[in-house]
């Protein structure tokens, strides 16, 4: 069953019994409660989209529109992030469309992206036409490599690799976002990597506390002071460098405001 499929399932169970509203909005409630007795706190800090751009035009391309992808954001901060380090190595848990690793593909000099086999999404019992649309914009691409596995049971050790920038968007449930999260820090880091995760947030700057208790749960302790949210999109970043921080806020900013030129 596809995203789009799961989600009018469920708005039509939550229409028809509306007391199940309550318990989707418990269930994160009970993870902010969570989060905070574990880390004491109910929200990273965040860092600007935009300082990090420094005046940067930054092209995302391609870009679906269509439903389970990123945002125009999300791409924007991966392509920001490769394309400032020289000979970026980028890899990413979860391939989809293929359209963050074919962004990226463009200022990054090898990218590798690991997602599940067909034969295991089949077996999943998922439509052909979502399974199709796994890699259609990443798998002619020359510098980028397609890996089939579970990441929970990959080993990374395996790829004898320190890459400068993960990007980990495979399964959304804490447990496997903790245990990518452990995964990638112990194997495919150097000390200058980066790491940025996928759906930090339902919404920028709404946040999706199972996420974030994943996330601080994952990495080491002594790191944790330097992981962010990602204003205007709905990514966190662990970040090694010296970054301007500032309070979580949902309070949109004028000066914060970005232009899109749209061409198909």
């Amino acid at each position: 069953m596809s995203k789009l499929s799961k989600l009018i399932k469920a708005l039509g169970m939550i229409v028809s019994k509306p007391y199940l509203l309550n318990k989707v909005l418990d269930d994160n409630d009970a993870w902010k409660t969570r989060v905070e007795n574990e880390f004491g706190a109910t929200a990273l800090p965040e860092v600007s989209l935009g300082e990090l751009m420094a005046g940067k035009e930054l092209s995302v391309k391609p870009f679906a529109f269509m439903e389970g992808g990123s945002l125009p954001t999300d791409l924007a901060l991966l392509k920001l992030l490769a394309g400032s380090i020289e000979g970026c190595k980028y890899f990413e848990i979860g391939t989809w469309r293929g359209e963050s690793v074919a962004n990226v593909s463009e200022v990054a000099d090898s990218c590798v992206t690991l997602n599940l086999p067909l034969k295991s999404m089949r077996e999943m019992g998922l439509s052909e036409d979502y399974i199709n649309q796994h890699a259609m914009f990443s798998h002619e691409l020359n510098n980028v490599t397609h890996l089939e596995g579970n990441s929970l049971e990959y080993d990374f050790a395996a790829l004898n690799t320190k890459y400068d920038l993960v990007f980990i968007d495979g399964d959304h449930h804490y447990e496997s976002i903790m245990k990518d999260t452990e995964k990638v820090f112990a194997r495919l880091l150097h000390k200058k990597s980066i790491v940025v995760w996928h759906d930090y947030a339902w919404q920028p700057g709404n946040i999706r506390h199972e996420t974030m208790a994943a996330i601080l749960a994952g990495i080491p302790e002594d790191l944790r002071g330097k992981v962010y949210a990602v204003r205007n999109t709905l990514c966190a970043m662990y970040h090694p460098g010296e970054l301007n921080s500032y309070p979580a806020s949902v309070v949109a900013k004028k000066e914060e405001a970005f232009e899109l030129k749209l061409k198909a």
